[in-house]
């Protein structure tokens, strides 16, 4: 494949380039490499080379190279920030400087003016005046004739306009153009001594800096050029800038930077702002679609003493008003669930959830999802709103229902397709579901851990790695072996599949629904075959890793294995001794056994897994048939805003401590200088 030939070189030529890079030459080279109008976005635009079915490939291997281009530069630049430390001194010294200057201004503009600095309400309270957006302004200059309006002294239309200034060019000591920036965009604003009085012309001339925010009086008028323009006729300081921003024409292309100090990227970098802006709408029209729909919005714990309603780790915290352990929840499918019982019949709730898990460009641990459950619904009710819903927030955010992501066009218009689950599996990995063994070989062959595995982790990694990169426009994934949905009712049509489906865009998981499971007594025996499982493994590998118990130890844990194989409907928490043996098991594992045995005492020891009686409490008490559907908001905001990463689309994403962070660099840093025979 040419192109992924081409990459290949690419990467080559960028890691010797960056690793030859002094101070003085780094910033051509990022600019080579990684600008706007550089070697990796030239080459990029060339996927359309590539035949349909490899796309997958290529495109991974694509981010990836762009990926490992940009940690060359991140290594150069910390080898370089760190080569000297009187190279860092004199950046700290120029810092530091710069602020003092400013800070010096500041003090300035407070001896002329008598003002703090530090403003207040804009327009003055009391004035009856109200602010006008920079958006809006642009489209009272959409109306004018630029021919007819360039005398701004004559003009009619007065403005109060509160921004940041973004640039600014002194024309002379008499005329003064700023560029200054709200949330909805920039403008231009001339300080002129015909319109505005000198001694407040002279006092901003010699007192304000790029990123202060300025309040500002004025009229409409072009300029001789053509260009709208914002004439002052009063204007103030309303919050001094004291820190300098970063360097004006290159921007912050420290992703760490950028995700630490958020508020940074979105002053310097307009797209980010607008991805902001794009989630809150979109979580808006989600809310209006809902509503819409008669869904009742509900608020539900956060904090749980069980959580569950999925499969994940959770985060553990205590309560000292009753001394006990508590969990921050994985999901709200338990207490929405509990007011369908309750009777309330179209319910959501919106917020976010925790999941003490990894990192990538997919996942983080807190995130925000929609959970939605319809009383008398099924899994057909939910495709159609998941479809919709997300076809119509498309249409009304970017006006089509056709986005790029990751340079692909990604088609999210209704109606989606729907594929089998089983079928796309064996498709692409070349083995069934039922096949344990192939299914493990497939994960060894890809280089993943397998030993230790369950039949539905199993099943589940070989879709991830085979299938899910071959999922490019919007589709309903359907007809799941009924082992991976606990909660979720079997097939009308094949009691071996779960009525459920998974929605995929562009290789990645976006939503996820039901028809929910309502029979109690299956629901109590799924949840305990489950849990059952997993104890029963743990027996397996004991035997399998010829790991010897101690006499009372043994003796304990044959009895117990009797107790979970006699009693379908077994469960730790109606076995009192099951917990304590568990931990004598672990406490009597040696340490030279394999890492699979301690995953599954970890698993065991999950909160997670374990029963929620009050649940099936609550079940007895009778839920109706209904569909439920969760959504993942971050990862549709990602689609819909063309982001790459998670951390794109949240604004202060997890992040590593500081410290911890500046001393991998310092290691990246001293391997990639390294000598060739000091790295053998």
């Amino acid at each position: 494949m040419p192109l992924l030939e081409d990459l290949e070189t690419l990467r080559t030529e960028a890691q010797a380039a960056f690793a030859a890079a002094d101070k003085a030459t780094l910033e051509a080279v990022r600019v080579d490499f990684l600008g706007n109008r550089g070697k990796l976005k030239a080459t990029l635009g060339r996927m359309g080379e590539v035949p349909k079915e490899q796309k997958p490939i290529v495109g991974k291997r694509a981010n990836e190279i762009g990926a490992e281009i940009q940690a060359f530069f991140d290594a150069a630049k910390a080898r370089i920030d760190t080569a000297s430390g009187t190279v860092s001194g004199e950046a700290q010294s120029s810092y530091e400087s710069l602020k003092q200057e400013r800070l010096t201004k500041l003090n300035l503009y407070k001896e002329r003016t008598g003002d703090t600095g530090w403003g207040s309400r804009f327009p003055a309270p009391g004035s009856g005046k109200s602010l006008t957006s920079l958006d809006d302004i642009r489209k009272k200059f959409a109306s004018l004739d630029p021919a007819m309006h360039t005398d701004a002294a004559a003009s009619t239309i007065e403005v109060h306009v509160a921004a940041r200034v973004m640039l600014r060019r002194d024309q002379s000591k008499k005329l003064i153009f700023l560029t200054v920036q709200d949330q909805g965009g920039t403008i231009q604003v001339a300080l002129w001594n015909t319109l505005l009085d000198e001694k407040t012309l002279g006092d901003l001339r010699d007192t304000l800096d790029l990123w202060d925010i300025v309040g500002i009086t004025g009229k409409l008028a072009f300029t001789q050029k053509g260009e709208p323009t914002l004439w002052a006729t009063s204007a103030r300081l309303l919050t001094k800038c004291i820190l300098p921003p970063p360097d004006k024409h290159h921007g912050i292309h420290d992703k760490e930077i950028r995700y630490r100090q958020r508020y940074l990227d979105m002053i310097s970098e307009p797209q980010s702002r607008q991805t902001f802006v794009l989630r809150a709408k979109a979580v808006a029209g989600l809310r209006r679609f809902l509503d819409d729909q008669g869904f009742l919005e509900m608020e539900t714990p956060v904090l749980q003493t069980i959580p569950g309603g999925a499969a994940a780790r959770p985060f553990e915290t205590h309560l000292n008003a009753l001394d006990m352990k508590m969990y921050l929840r994985i999901a709200t499918e338990i207490p929405l669930k509990k007011l369908l019982v309750g009777g309330l019949e179209k319910v959501y709730e919106l917020g976010r959830i925790f999941r003490n898990e990894g990192l990538s460009p997919k996942h983080n641990p807190e995130f925000t999802s929609v959970e939605i459950y319809q009383a008398y619904g099924d899994l057909r009710d939910m495709m159609a709103l998941t479809e919709n819903v997300i076809s119509k927030l498309a249409l009304d955010l970017t006006g089509s229902t056709t986005v790029t992501f990751r340079g692909r066009q990604i088609k999210l218009g209704a109606p989606w397709p729907r594929l089998d689950y089983c079928e796309l599996l064996q498709k692409h990995s070349g083995v069934t579901y039922e096949d344990k063994e192939g299914l493990a070989r497939k994960l060894k062959e890809k280089g993943l851990p397998f030993e230790g595995l369950s039949h539905v982790d199993l099943i589940d990694g070989v879709f991830s790695e085979f299938a899910e990169p071959h999922l490019s426009d919007a589709c309903f994934i359907i007809n799941q072996p009924i082992e991976m949905s606990p909660l979720c009712q079997a097939h009308p049509n094949n009691p071996k599949l779960a009525d459920r489906f998974e929605a995929f865009a562009s290789g990645m998981e976006i939503a996820n629904a039901y028809t929910e499971l309502n029979d109690p007594i299956e629901q109590r025996l799924r949840l305990c075959q489950q849990l059952r499982g997993i104890w029963l493994m743990m027996f397996k590998e004991l035997d399998e890793q010829k790991i010897s118990l101690s006499g009372e130890t043994s003796t304990s844990a044959s009895y117990l294995k009797k107790r979970i194989i006699e009693d379908q409907n077994w469960a730790p928490e109606s076995d009192k001794d099951a917990l304590s043996i568990l931990a004598l098991i672990r406490k009597n594992t040696p340490k030279w056994a394999k890492k699979t045995i301690l995953e599954i005492y970890d698993k065991l020891e999950d909160p997670s897994n374990a029963v929620d009686h009050d649940f099936l409490c609550a079940m007895e008490h009778g839920m109706p048939p209904a569909g439920g559907l969760g959504i993942g908001i971050d990862r549709v905001v990602m689609l819909l805003a063309g982001q790459d990463s998670i951390r794109d689309v949240i604004p202060f994403p997890l992040m590593r401590p500081q410290a911890q962070h500046n001393a991998e660099k310092k290691e990246a840093s001293a391997e990639s200088s390294a000598k060739p025979e000091d790295k053998k």
